[in-house]
């Protein structure tokens, strides 16, 4: 009985090993994410966005639902329906394309806008908001962003008549915006560094400033300068990082924050006053040149872009 059911057993498996193999047939075919053109924007405006798409792999969207932008923005749990993005009107998408290269794109090595400097969407909005809950009165419901950003989307906001309205200084203000939180993304992903002999230039274990160092104290102001330090702001005036011993625990971060602030917002003009220091222009100077040579990139062009 034994050997009849390996017999069997030997038979099934001959039986098997024989059968004529089953086609797979063809492969199926991989639909894109998204399909070009998207809608009615002028014929040039789409050929412009389909060009930007055969060249560097980006989709720039006009035409996008909410949950593409929530599914965008956030990849875990949490109030990811907090965030809301509102469509443009279609007739500026020239207009919203030709400033975003204007503030961004043509600062962009060509060779790195076709590798990973360039996110996989580009969301054009009219506006990016924020619900802040109930309690506010009306017209502060809302808390309003110029940009969004997550590892494979960058969300715009600005896209509406605002464009050709707004004065040189409003785009230059909404162009510092944009060049912030997109330079910050660029550092976080490792697409840009930080040189680590930047640190080498001023003295952090000196003993701290003397307190205040503000335009009241023109000493302490001035003996602040001498060691390499920038302001760290200018939202409300000019702001100083240092206010404080208890800040001195913090330059390193302070001072490089500072810099990078001056070097891709500030121009050359608010600048004068501050390279007649001699340590803080040779600290300005090697990171202008720093990314200049490690990545093609000329932040004093950006910083004094005009409109």
């Amino acid at each position: 009985m034994k050997y009849n059911i390996i017999i069997t057993a030997l038979t099934c498996l001959l039986f098997a090993a024989c059968k004529k193999d089953v086609a797979i047939g063809p492969p199926e075919s991989i639909e894109p994410d998204y399909t070009l053109p998207q809608g009615d924007a002028s014929d040039e405006d789409n050929a412009k966005i389909q060009e930007l798409y055969d060249q560097y792999g980006t989709y720039f969207l006009y035409n996008f639902t909410q949950k593409d932008f929530v599914w965008a923005l956030y990849t875990s749990t949490g109030n990811s329906k907090i965030d809301t993005a509102v469509l443009g009107d279609t007739q500026y998408v020239g207009d919203m394309l030709q400033f975003l290269d204007d503030c961004w794109l043509k600062f962009i090595p060509e060779e790195n806008k076709k590798s990973n400097w360039l996110p996989y969407r580009v969301f054009l909005a009219d506006t990016i908001r924020q619900f802040r809950g109930p309690g506010y009165p009306p017209g502060y419901e809302y808390l309003y962003s110029d940009i969004k950003i997550t590892g494979k989307s960058f969300a715009f906001a600005g896209m509406n008549a605002s464009l050709r309205t707004m004065t040189p200084a409003e785009k230059r203000t909404k162009k510092n915006a944009y060049i912030n939180a997109i330079w910050k993304y660029y550092q976080d992903n490792g697409l840009i560094e930080v040189p680590d002999s930047f640190f080498l230039f001023s003295d952090y274990n000196a003993p701290a400033p003397t307190p205040p160092v503000n335009a009241s104290n023109p000493a302490n102001q001035a003996a602040f300068r001498s060691m390499g330090f920038l302001p760290g702001s200018y939202t409300y005036g000019v702001s100083e990082w240092y206010y404080g011993t208890y800040s001195w625990a913090r330059a390193k971060d302070s001072d490089i924050s500072s810099f990078m602030l001056h070097i891709l917002q500030r121009t050359d003009e608010e600048m004068a006053p501050y390279l007649t220091y001699p340590l803080i222009k040779e600290k300005f100077d090697f990171l202008v040149r720093f990314y200049r040579e490690h990545y093609n990139i000329d932040v004093r062009a950006i910083a004094n872009a005009t409109f």
